[in-house]
């Protein structure tokens, strides 16, 4: 930003070093550039006003055009040293106030920009419809200026799941945890708390926390009752192509009433920019599951990911996921604990209108078990298609209703493990 002042003080000072009145033929060619200033021909006028400017300096109406062509054709610098002439020379001149603001503004030069804003707005003369752009602009400014943001996100409703307890459709099996599916209504919750910190420039470097909950109760099946809490830190960087983050992760989950395990991760992430409508994302997480009360679930996990998104219009989105794991127990002689998994996933977004969003998902899963599985001769083989339709409808700014519907496939070359689900779930969610 002292660039931007070196250079219109520059250009200020000399002018006035040098500048003179202008010449019968330097007239003429003022009449022309106003003419074309007057039809908005901003880009014929500016030239020959920026030659004819130097031997007019006391001329505040040939400084004026000059700034305002200027600022039309965003050589802001130019306009900035242009209307600061014509405060020089006229300091009531309450239109070059304002686009003085203005270029300030647009330069980065907030604090300038908001005194001259404030004092503008104290004007007698100043018209409503002024006063409501001026207020718009303290408005930006303030946010611009702004390096805490805090969101708070909310979301609770109705689920049916028809298949609580993972139930086998192998009708062979009827081992207690894996006997005949049973279905149940639940209630959901999920809670977000976000906070962001610029550090530097802003949009540069950002210091991010997220606190998140989400919970499940069931009517009946309370065994199967389920509750993450999320803590997620992240510092980002963004340059003109690239974001770079690293986020670390801590979460534990509970079963019914009990706590099941807690992850800790680390995830470097890096997302660029082919088009202003195309990116890729490669992420890498390394993370560690630590179980309570089976300590034979102890696990460590590798998380390799690469995903493309594609806009092609600012009412649809579209996205691919492909992600490859792997979880390796640490001790113990489960089998099924260590694995290698593979996923691709598939999402579109669709903005009906302004307050209606449409999303399809869709995922196939492949997880492969190492260790061979003693009890039935084999090594087990899961493979899972998934897919969800979602509709979400704004009330406003802060309020929307989301409907959604899931089903779930698996089969597995473990009988015992094949299943079917299928969930409904009706919610509303808030965003302040």
């Amino acid at each position: 930003m002292h660039l931007y002042r070196f250079i219109a003080c520059s250009l200020l000072l000399g002018s006035f070093l040098y500048g003179h009145s202008l010449s019968p033929v330097d007239a003429v060619s003022y009449e022309k550039a106003k003419k074309l200033y007057i039809e908005q021909s901003y880009d014929e006028a500016y030239p020959l006003l920026s030659t004819l400017y130097i031997n007019a300096l006391d001329d505040v109406e040939l400084n004026f055009y000059l700034g305002r062509s200027a600022y039309e054709l965003k050589e802001y610098p130019a306009a900035l040293a242009a209307f600061e002439r014509v405060t020089f020379l006229d300091p009531n001149n309450f239109e070059n106030q304002i686009e003085l603001s203005r270029t300030q503004y647009k330069l980065g030069l907030y604090d300038e920009a908001k005194t001259n804003f404030e004092a503008i707005r104290k004007a007698p003369e100043l018209t409503e419809n002024m006063k409501t752009t001026i207020d718009y602009y303290l408005d930006s400014i303030a946010k611009q200026q702004q390096r805490n943001f805090l969101f708070l996100t909310t979301r609770g409703g109705l689920l049916y799941d028809s298949n609580v307890n993972f139930g086998s459709t192998d009708e062979l099996y009827t081992l207690p945890t894996h006997g005949m599916p049973r279905s149940d209504m639940a209630h959901e919750e999920t809670a977000g708390l976000t906070h962001l910190y610029d550090i530097g420039e802003r949009g540069g470097i950002v210091l991010r926390n997220r606190l998140s909950l989400y919970n499940r109760s069931y009517f009946d099946e309370t065994d199967y009752n389920m509750m993450l809490l999320s803590y997620y830190p992240a510092l980002s960087l963004t340059t003109k192509r690239s974001v770079y983050e690293l986020i670390g992760g801590v979460n534990r989950f509970y079963l019914g009433d009990k706590s099941f395990y807690t992850g800790y991760s680390i995830n470097p992430k890096w997302s660029y920019f082919y088009t202003q409508n195309f990116r890729q994302i490669l992420s890498c997480k390394v993370g560690q599951k630590n179980h309570f009360e089976f300590s034979d679930l102890d696990s460590h996990v590798v998380e390799l990911s690469t995903g493309w998104e594609f806009s092609p219009s600012s009412t649809h989105v579209l996205r691919t996921d492909l992600v490859a794991s792997r979880q390796i127990k640490e001790r113990g002689a489960r089998a099924d604990v260590s694995y290698h998994e593979y996923i691709a996933s598939f999402l579109y977004t669709y903005q009906l209108h302004p307050r209606m969003i449409f999303q399809f998902n869709a995922n196939a899963k492949q997880r492969l078990y190492e260790d061979y599985d003693p009890i039935f001769l084999k090594h087990r083989e899961d493979i899972t298609a998934y897919g969800s339709f979602n509709m979400v409808q704004r009330l406003n700014d802060v309020v929307s209703f989301q409907e959604t519907a899931g089903y779930t496939h698996t089969d597995s070359s473990v009988s015992l493990y094949s299943y079917d689900k299928y969930t409904l779930s009706l919610s509303i969610s808030g965003r302040f």
